[in-house]
């Protein structure tokens, strides 16, 4: 990615936020899930700013689905250090 930031790719990168908490941006969306389970969704295309969560409207259900499907199932064993 740092070499070419505008290369396509197969799957866009997941950013991480401590334990269980994951987000990844397409060209148009911006998906979060929390690890309290609760998640947002912004169109990108229609309000670049995020004021507007879509997870929320069942109108979006399917681009919610797609995207869970993205992130990680299961998380790195918790370092002891």
């Amino acid at each position: 990615m740092l070499m070419g930031p505008y290369a396509k790719r197969s799957r866009p990168p997941v950013m991480t936020w401590l334990r269980g908490n994951h987000a990844f941006r397409t060209e148009r969306w911006r998906y979060v899930r929390y690890r309290d389970g609760s998640e947002e969704l912004y169109d990108h295309s229609n309000d670049p700013w995020e004021w507007v969560n879509l997870a929320v409207d069942p109108r979006y259900s399917s681009v919610i689905k797609e995207h869970r499907g993205r992130l990680p199932m299961d998380e790195a064993p918790q370092s002891s250090n």
